[in-house]
């Protein structure tokens, strides 16, 4: 049942990415600029061969390339349900995993991810639901597996060990003489 939850969810933050980025190129490619709050905030639409920053301009293969090693990787583990009751992790690895498909859905359909997002109050680049996607998941999981998780509670040698415990005598057995009494009786 998670991992048909997890597909729906993906799927549908993809959905919502790629409405988002068809919206931005049927109604701003051709120049126009959407306002939302004067200087601070507004659409505008643009492309990127890039990544952030335009960081690897141009190098869509490699981009292609780390972001279905990722969105792989990731979907291995959330499918595997090893994490099944680490609703954190699930939540930020979902985020990560929607975000990488839309924008890779993006550079092999087109070569390029269009932006439109953009922060008039200061330099940014351009960006969109995608990003947000990835960034809001990469905090999750980096404050969930930093700050929360213990590999305590999902090791296989801690479940071993929990299960050796369970089966060894306590120690208040009554069969087992007091060795600290030495005799005295008082």
């Amino acid at each position: 049942m998670l991992q048909l939850a997890i597909v729906l969810i993906t799927a549908a933050l993809v959905g919502l990415d790629q409405l988002t980025k068809w919206l931005a190129t049927t109604f701003l490619q051709s120049g126009g600029q959407v306002v939302v709050w004067d200087g601070v905030f507004s659409f505008r639409y643009t492309v990127n061969t890039g990544a952030a920053w335009s960081m690897f301009d141009g190098q869509s293969w490699l981009l292609i390339g780390v972001t279905s090693v990722m969105v792989i990787g990731l979907m291995v583990v959330l499918l595997s349900g090893r994490f099944r009751k680490h609703k954190m992790a699930n939540v930020g690895a979902v985020l990560v995993v929607a975000g990488g498909i839309g924008n890779l859905i993006d550079r092999l359909c087109y070569g390029y991810v269009v932006d439109f997002i953009k922060f008039d109050f200061m330099d940014f680049p351009i960006f969109n639901v995608a990003d947000i996607f990835v960034v809001l998941g990469a905090v999750t999981l980096f404050v969930y597996f930093v700050f929360i998780y213990s590999d305590k509670s999902d090791s296989k040698i801690g479940s071993k060990n929990q299960a050796e415990e369970e089966e060894m005598p306590s120690g208040n057995n009554d069969d087992q003489t007091d060795v600290g009494n030495d005799g005295d009786e008082a």
